[in-house]
């Protein structure tokens, strides 16, 4: 399956006052590391949303357990993974560390959504192009 390894500064912006980044950031970093991958495989979300037509790839489930803190100033990797891909959804685990200090896992399951048939229309999986799902491994 894919895998791709991305760093990031934590920002003071994604730390609370005493430094620590806040617990949403690592669910915007997994959001961050997920569009690296598409972008590794020559579908930045941009040009593959309007030229496949969907409305983008959304989180339908996901999960952290924090294992060490990380801080602002902190120079995090965040090891990414396609694990799953099915017929409208595909699943990326995530691991970020600070040096060799494993901080905190999860993953992300994410839908395939297409634009409503009409305005105002209801939004839906639809299923993953065979080139796409095959660039992620599946």
């Amino acid at each position: 399956m894919l895998k791709h390894s991305l760093t990031l500064a934590v920002r003071w912006s994604e730390s609370d006052p005493a430094g620590i980044a806040f617990y949403p950031r690592f669910f915007e970093w997994f959001d961050v590391a997920t569009a690296a991958l598409f972008a590794l495989i020559g579908e930045p979300w941009d040009r593959t949303f309007r030229d496949h037509d969907i409305l983008g790839v959304p989180a339908v489930e996901a999960s952290a357990t924090f294992l060490a803190p990380v801080r602002f100033g902190d120079t995090i990797t965040i090891e990414s993974e396609v694990t799953d891909v099915t017929d409208k959804t595909f699943r990326v685990d995530h691991r970020i560390s600070v040096g060799p200090t494993l901080c905190a896992t999860g993953f992300e399951r994410r839908a395939w959504v297409g634009q409503p048939l009409a305005p105002g229309g209801r939004i839906r999986a639809k299923s993953i192009p065979d080139t796409i799902r095959r660039k992620l491994g599946g």
